[in-house]
């Protein structure tokens, strides 16, 4: 009798894929886990530093301009570590979609018309299609696990109030951890072999793969 699927061996929902097709790969937890990685850590730190050299830059004139009325600095200032985060995210995005992780690589597949589906180039069109999908889902499911979690971050918060550095540490760290929560969740449930128009993002062996090399060239679908 076969048995049960783990969570690590188990994939997100997915749609049929062609029979044809030989190369596909049913994406696991695992494949979700690496692509996150090497996603998350490259836009976490290239926006952290980012970020602090814009407000390193900006401190005089937020000072300048600190007793205005109506000052916008400070809104911008608030609001400016997300815009950079997913500005940054976007070339990421696009360095991830053309990259080859250790055992299998990224590909988007076409599997509309009556040939057998086919990998399609990342072009800046669809790479804007996987980008915006991340970053619309992790801003909502942030807004979720913070609404979820806010007791419990705020008894925690509680504990270092009477130490203003090390609640804004904790706070920091907080925020990190919900950021890739969310992160890995869309990643794992909503980019691998989800549909994005005309084309999937699935995962592929490596071109040099010898086992890869040795599946039957795919020929065309009878009409």
């Amino acid at each position: 009798m076969p048995q049960p699927l783990s969570m690590l061996d188990a994939g997100p929902p997915i749609l049929p894929v062609s029979p044809y097709f030989t190369n596909y790969i049913r994406p696991s937890f695992n494949h979700a886990l690496r692509i996150w990685w090497a996603f998350f850590w490259q836009t976490t730190l290239i926006s952290a530093i980012l970020a602090a050299a814009i407000e390193f830059g900006m401190l005089g004139v937020v000072y300048q301009h600190r007793n205005v009325r109506g000052n916008p600095i400070g809104p911008i200032m608030r609001f400016m570590p997300y815009v950079i985060s997913y500005a940054v995210a976007f070339f990421i995005m696009e360095y991830i979609l053309h990259k080859n992780f250790r055992h299998f690589r990224i590909g988007l597949i076409s599997y509309g018309g009556k040939f057998t589906p086919h990998t399609m180039p990342a072009t800046l069109a669809r790479t804007v299609r996987v980008w915006w999908t991340y970053s619309w889902r992790t801003a909502i499911w942030r807004l979720v696990i913070f609404f979820v979690a806010s007791i419990p971050i705020s008894a925690l918060l509680g504990i270092f109030t009477g130490t203003p550095a090390a609640q804004a540490v904790v706070r920091i760290v907080v925020i990190i951890v919900i950021d890739a929560a969310a992160g890995l969740f869309v990643i794992y449930a909503n980019i691998l072999d989800e549909d994005f128009g005309d084309f999937r993002v699935s995962v592929l062996p490596l071109r040099n793969d010898p086992a890869a090399s040795a599946l039957p060239v795919a020929t065309p679908i009878a009409t």
